[in-house]
């Protein structure tokens, strides 16, 4: 009698190896349902455990796209305040040349002679003469 020998990969991977249909003579129904559950050669726990792992899957592309959606609201609001801050900064280098201005000599001088009338000694000050309004006689 010839031995059968067996193929490397059915000893390796037994779940691709096929099964024999029993003849319905002797199918009980507990067999039925053990075969039902057997769909296509691969088990029902099989099946679970590939399911369970396509929602996995799922789950972290879902995750994945909520961070990459994430990070571009993150980068867009980032971009925003950059922008922000550097108007401050414009803002903050007039504010400190106006506080320079004032704080010098030539705008001290501008006030005095412009809004307190004063003048340096030796300047000739012209003060024009008005007209006093008329009145009108009742």
């Amino acid at each position: 009698m010839k031995r059968r020998t067996r193929h490397a990969t059915r000893s390796l991977l037994p779940f691709l190896t096929r099964r024999r249909p029993a003849p319905a003579s002797a199918v009980v129904p507990s067999a039925r349902i053990l075969s039902a559950l057997s769909l296509g050669g691969r088990s029902a726990f099989t099946l679970a455990i590939a399911a369970l792992m396509l929602i996995f899957i799922g789950l972290l592309i879902t995750n994945f796209v909520g961070q990459v959606l994430q990070s571009a609201r993150l980068e867009a609001t980032r971009a925003e305040l950059e922008a922000e801050v550097a108007a401050i900064r414009a803002t903050n280098v007039a504010i400190e040349g106006a506080v320079g201005f004032t704080e010098s000599d030539v705008y001290v001088e501008r006030v005095a002679r412009e809004q307190l009338g004063y003048a340096r000694e030796g300047d000739v000050v012209l003060l024009p003469r008005t007209a006093p309004a008329p009145t009108l006689a009742p």
